[in-house]
């Protein structure tokens, strides 16, 4: 579904993925596997498809291509930092609250008043990047976070990943989800992928 761009349906992937949202643990563990397999290819082919010259358009709302792909990289970065965190529940709390985001670059922490202000700093800090240093993190950082997801996870993740606070996630006016932190965590890095910003990515 996801790797055809003429049959692309937005409301068909949402729609996708409120029906795994209601499923139990494990099986939404594996559908998601899968569609996280399904929407990192479709992803990288969008980024290895973009010419320098592309990826400094301006895109849907204002920002460069190259500047919206280090968005969802600086947000996969954020995920990465919760779910590698010895104390995996302490760290997505304070994301949900937009404190302590680590810029490896700076070797410091830092907290954000709201989403905007955190996007506005991944958008200074990668304003003076090359595409294709951009493109080269984005794809490794992609592909990093997606190796927190294995097809045969341990019940210490499953459990992690289905642990309060839950997050009220409106997809769409028709969609909404209400679920625990770790999966909206997981499913909104794919939906950033493959439906938010897939007009920018696309040539």
């Amino acid at each position: 579904m996801i790797g055809e761009k003429i049959s692309f349906n937005p409301d068909l992937w949402y729609r996708n993925l409120v029906d795994i949202a209601g499923l139990p643990p494990r099986p939404r563990y594996d559908r998601l596997v899968k569609l996280h397999t399904l929407t990192i290819i479709d992803y990288i082919s969008h980024l290895t498809s973009l010419t320098e010259e592309s990826a400094l358009e301006i895109g849907s709302d204002g920002r460069t291509r190259a500047i919206v792909v280090a968005h969802i990289m600086g947000w996969e970065e954020y995920q990465i930092q919760v779910f590698g965190d010895p104390d995996k529940q302490k760290r997505k709390k304070e994301q949900l609250q937009l404190k302590r985001f680590y810029d490896e670059d700076n070797n410091e922490y830092l907290d954000f008043a709201n989403v905007d202000e955190f996007n506005q700093y991944q958008a200074r800090r990668y304003a003076n990047w090359k595409w294709d240093d951009i493109r080269k993190k984005a794809i490794m950082t992609a592909r990093k976070l997606q190796s927190f997801f294995p097809e045969d996870p341990t019940e210490e993740w499953l459990s992690f990943l289905d642990q309060k606070p839950k997050r009220f996630w409106k997809l769409t006016e028709e969609y909404t989800l209400d679920i625990p932190a770790g999966w909206y965590l997981w499913m909104v890095s794919l939906e950033h992928e493959a439906v938010e910003h897939r007009a920018d990515l696309e040539m």
